[in-house]
């Protein structure tokens, strides 16, 4: 496994949560050390405060001998030291093992409990061997002694030791767990990393000869499917842009062609047959106007596309945008010997639409239907709706569209029949600008179609009253 950079996401990560976890280890160190001590130094004095006010109250009611030496006795068995004075601070009795502190010591403990300095004489843990705390002997309410009671302090260093010892350990442990965790994630996480931005500056290089393998359905994976996706993207959208520029290309050299030719033979007298002359003029024009329509409709998609056209919508009769249609269209289309029919709703259907742009639809769709349909074919128009929505169907008896054209034909310049001429095949530009206007109304258009059976457009709008 590859050692990782200092500056790696690994290494970051993993000094992030080593810094956590030692912030953590000090905060719950710091609360256990400040409970602990509070705790411990507390039932300590107060064990020794109860013990002394319980054997003050014995000696109390029996200030004799025989008692003094019961209590020591009771005291014999514990850890704890027991020290009892007359009212001049006299040892009446002691423990045995007192005699290991120095005299000093007790005089002190003896002098610093005459000064009346209450029950408490010694706390500091830190500092002294001993917890000291003090009880009064009191007989008919005069003080004739009282007594001392001392408990070793080296129980709660060893403790504050150990809690120290432990949570060093913890740390340590903290700062391997970290480590682990820089090599596991440079290799599980990083090293994906790694490859997904080599990939990436290669997409951006414009090169798409390496695909990542994605392993599981982590963030990652997900990212690397999305990368992969971009990549076949980009490339069909080059592949389709080339095409574009090819077609477009095509499109435009035809009618250029034919206009540089019949005009540089009428501008040198080349022809002089008059009826020549007026039937290549004439195709100059439908040239020039052939030209003219491509131009007008590349210059209108790329204004759709950016949301750039204007529409004037408002109140619009489905109806009414068909009969307009038809009286523009059914002409030319019965001269084919096409049978044209049309059934509309029972029920007048309105959309809040363009009345213009939507018969540029319809005229799209019966000019496309009128090139794929056959002599004593048919094309059949019909209205229905919903609740909510209604529907506009062309439907004819045409070739039909092959299963694999028909995700393309929303495409600028696509011909399912590549073979046709630019007189029957049109430029491929009337159902991707179709698409559009639909689009722009909110609605959907549809097709389904089989081959050599026939086609159904169908076109879907927000019903009105």
């Amino acid at each position: 496994m590859k050692i990782p950079k200092i500056n790696s996401v690994s290494v970051k990560l993993g000094s992030m949560v080593m810094i956590i976890f030692l912030l953590l280890i000090v905060a719950i160190h710091t609360a256990l050390y400040m409970l602990f001590v509070r705790f411990y130094t507390n039932d300590q004095i107060n064990e020794l405060l109860q013990r002394s006010s319980s054997y003050s109250a014995v000696l109390s009611d029996h200030f004799e001998e025989t008692t003094i030496s019961h209590v020591l006795s009771l005291e014999s068995s514990t850890d704890n030291l027991i020290l009892i004075l007359d009212a001049s601070g006299n040892r009446l009795g002691a423990s045995d093992n007192l005699s290991d502190l120095s005299p000093d010591y007790l005089d002190k403990i003896i002098t610093h409990g005459n000064e009346e300095h209450g029950s408490v004489l010694a706390s500091d843990w830190k500092n002294q061997d001993y917890f000291v705390a003090q009880s009064a002997i009191q007989v008919d309410q005069r003080a004739v002694g009282k007594v001392v009671m001392l408990t070793s302090t080296g129980t709660i260093r060893t403790a504050v030791r150990t809690l120290g010892v432990t949570n060093l350990s913890v740390a340590a442990i903290a700062i391997l767990i970290s480590g682990a965790l820089i090599f596991v994630t440079s290799n599980k996480v990083v090293q994906p990393l790694l490859r997904i931005i080599r990939t990436t500056q290669r997409i951006s290089e414009g090169k798409h000869d390496w695909e990542l393998t994605p392993k599981g359905t982590d963030e990652i994976a997900q990212l690397s499917r999305s990368i992969n996706q971009m990549s076949a993207n980009i490339q069909y959208y080059k592949h389709q842009r080339n095409q574009f520029l090819a077609d477009i290309s095509h499109e435009l050299r035809t009618p250029l062609t034919y206009i540089k030719g019949y005009s540089e033979l009428l501008a040198n007298d080349v022809v002089e047959n008059e009826q020549d002359k007026k039937r290549y003029l004439a195709l100059l024009h439908s040239q020039s106007m052939q030209l003219q329509r491509l131009v007008q409709d590349l210059f209108e998609l790329a204004n759709l596309e950016q949301g750039a056209f204007s529409f004037e919508f408002k109140r619009t009769s489905i109806e009414k945008v068909i009969l307009n249609t038809l009286d523009l269209m059914s002409e030319s289309i019965k001269k084919l010997g096409i049978e044209l029919t049309y059934d509309p709703s029972p029920v007048s259907l309105y959309v809040m639409g363009d009345e213009r742009r939507l018969q540029q639809v319809m005229i799209n769709l019966l000019e496309n239907a009128k090139k794929y349909t056959p002599e004593k074919g048919a094309i059949h128009i019909s209205t229905f709706a919903d609740e909510e929505r209604c529907a506009i169907q062309v439907t004819d008896t045409g070739s039909g569209i092959p299963e694999n054209d028909l995700p393309h034909i929303w495409e600028r310049l696509y011909r399912v029949d590549k073979s046709r001429s630019r007189a029957t095949g049109g430029a491929g530009l009337g159902l991707a600008i179709s698409k559009e206007i639909i689009n722009l109304h909110h609605g959907e258009i549809t097709v389904e179609s089989i081959e050599d059976a026939g086609t159904a457009f169908t076109i879907r709008l927000g019903k009105i009253t």
